[in-house]
């Protein structure tokens, strides 16, 4: 029977700690869930999602220590609506098939501090099809087409712009930047859209990088990007395979990276609630990878999911995530 003693050092705490404790982060936990596509400061706080779950799972252990009903069953209830945001999240299917594509997505930091070679040593050993690179200076972008590891690359206009690049194995039949309608004043930032020749048929591969959401500003431009961009990708979806890859700056447990998904008709190539960090502090990568999940792969539901990984850390702020799919045979 889950009673304790009301006097004591345990019912104390339970008083004055434990229960109101639960009682806030089910009050908190809540207001995100459900607010987070509407307020700003609340939809940042989903950047920090996997350490308020963290945060649940001791009250939960705390509850049980002091053994009243009511703090488990609060904590439980805060822990459960804690989780929603990831199961909420659409998957792609597993598979198991030999042959396939392989993505690499990463941000190389514009400040970042190391030689090319760490980087192109990592291409040579993971061989990837496609590569999409975001925040790309033109020392990198010279570096990477002197390697000789891709046939085709990207040209110019989106280098200079959005500093993205991408380099592929597959002829690249067609290279646009999406034209949306900006609303804020400060916005630039476009999505890269490419037309693959996979094997004849078309695939469609989009680049992404839009606004970190600092700001009020950079924050509706970035919800704005990413729903221009589901509604592109809805239509390409209609003819070919579509693939999704970059830095999003949108946690997985943003309702504005589940909206996007569903709005364009794709699904994530992650795979369970809690992710590798992405996107991460150097001050402690000593410590640890102390940071977001805001690099993603998202593709179309004919395309199946070989792996999903993060690699090593080349002295970037990110960290490259590495993604082996199965194409649709027709």
């Amino acid at each position: 029977m889950l009673t304790a003693p009301r006097r004591g050092p345990i019912a104390m705490a339970y008083r004055v700690l434990v229960l109101p404790g639960v009682l806030a982060y089910l009050f908190a936990v809540s207001i995100v869930v459900l607010a987070a596509d509407r307020f700003w400061l609340v939809d940042l706080l989903t950047f920090a999602w996997p350490y308020a779950v963290a945060s649940g799972v001791l009250l939960v252990v705390t509850a049980l220590v002091t053994r009243r009903v009511k703090a488990i069953v609060i904590a439980l209830a805060g822990l459960a609506i804690a989780l929603i945001p990831a199961f909420d999240v659409p998957t792609a299917r597993p598979s198991t098939a030999g042959n396939g594509l392989k993505v690499l997505t990463a941000n190389l930091f514009v400040q970042n501090p190391e030689d090319p070679a760490v980087f192109i040593d990592l291409l040579r050993r993971e061989k990837p099809d496609i590569v999409v690179l975001q925040e790309t200076t033109g020392r990198w972008a010279a570096a990477l087409s002197a390697a000789g590891l891709f046939a085709y690359e990207s040209g110019a206009e989106a280098l200079s712009r959005d500093s993205i690049k991408v380099y592929s194995t597959l002829p690249i039949r067609a290279e646009t930047e999406l034209k949306r309608a900006f609303t804020e004043p400060k916005a630039y930032k476009q999505p890269l859209r490419l037309e693959l020749d996979m094997r004849g048929k078309p695939l469609f591969l989009y680049a992404f990088h839009p606004e970190t959401p600092r700001r009020l500003w950079q924050w509706r431009d970035r919800n704005a990007y990413l729903s221009a961009a589901a509604d592109a990708a809805k239509g390409d979806l209609q003819s070919a395979p579509v693939i999704v890859a970059g830095d999003w700056n949108t946690p997985t447990w943003s309702p504005f990276y589940r909206g996007f998904l569903r709005q364009a008709g794709l699904a994530s190539t992650e795979g369970g609630w809690l992710q590798p960090v992405t996107r991460f502090s150097l001050k402690l990568d000593w410590l640890a990878y102390v940071g977001a999940t805001i690099d993603h792969v998202a593709v179309s539901p004919d395309i199946s999911v070989r792996s999903h990984r993060v690699g090593p850390a080349f002295g970037s702020n990110h960290l490259p995530v590495i993604v082996e799919l199965a194409m649709p045979e027709t």
